[in-house]
């Protein structure tokens, strides 16, 4: 018998007004995979993350990450299970105007009492975790920097930290370098599939990039207009694939396929579908 899946997706329909966003009938995550799920924009990406995360309900199916439901309707039962996950977020959604140490501490919530967050009275080891773990990140002696004075590189630093800062047993991060240039974007993801290593973390990050993502993941999932249309090892995404899945969405007017690509290969053009092993 199969052990229970740490994320698990049945008869999955989520609409958008008329639109589907996404249509999954079935997908399963195990623990410790390195998930990269790849798509243009609008492919179905970062609803997927809203899914598993709790942010989103489906219209149809069930979504189950560590054996419960991640937006069950129950308040206690839901931030529960919602502590064991972890999102990066595109935006980073830090507080600009706060210390990267407090910043960081607010992965830290559901285990302080309301009262001490509040006021910024955190526990001295919660203060010890938050130090080691900017030390982790390469950001050990900036705790005290007010986060709207880093850069775009350290700003991502410190969202992974308090990702990490969470203790959670799966992280999603949905587009995690779209800010950032292509040597500090594979930098960037070297570190959070090594902390997530460490950590036996379920790691699934959200990319437009193949050629960089085929570093770090262990399993692609691709996704053309809401289904999936690669779920597999890295090596057996092809060019073909590729072509399917950056070919494969039709554009809202005509209904004629888009033909632009991501580069697969570092700045390769466009059209150039080779795709570049470690």
């Amino acid at each position: 018998m199969n052990p229970q899946p740490v994320i698990h997706l049945d008869g999955i329909h989520v609409l958008h007004g008329q639109a589907c966003a996404l249509d999954v009938e079935e997908m399963r995550i195990d623990g410790g995979e390195r998930v990269f799920v790849l798509g243009h924009s609008g492919s179905g990406k970062t609803t997927l993350s809203r899914l598993i995360k709790g942010r989103q309900k489906p219209s149809t199916g069930t979504v189950r990450v560590l054996g419960h439901d991640p937006a069950d309707p129950d308040r206690r039962t839901r931030r529960t299970i919602q502590r064991r996950i972890a999102m990066i977020d595109q935006e980073f959604f830090l507080v600009p105007r706060l210390a990267v140490v407090d910043n960081v501490l607010t992965g830290a919530l559901g285990r302080v009492a309301p009262w001490r967050s509040l006021s910024g009275w955190y526990p001295r080891d919660e203060w010890a975790k938050a130090e080691a773990i900017l030390e982790e990140v390469d950001l050990a002696g900036l705790g005290h920097r007010r986060v709207e004075t880093l850069s775009g590189g350290q700003r991502q630093r410190a969202a992974i930290a308090r990702a990490l800062m969470q203790e959670a047993d799966v992280i999603l991060a949905d587009e995690p370098t779209s800010s950032l240039d292509p040597e500090l974007a594979e930098d960037v993801l070297q570190l959070l599939v090594d902390c997530a290593a460490r950590r036996g973390v379920t790691l699934l990050v959200n990319l437009h990039q193949p050629w960089l993502a085929r570093r770090f993941a262990s399993r692609f999932v691709g996704l053309v207009n809401g289904k999936v249309a690669y779920d597999g090892p890295p090596a057996g995404f092809t060019a073909e694939t590729a072509e399917l899945v950056y070919r494969g969405k039709k554009t809202r007017k005509t209904g004629e396929r888009d033909g632009s690509t991501p580069a697969l290969e570092g700045q390769a053009s466009h059209t150039d579908l080779r795709l570049v092993g470690p």
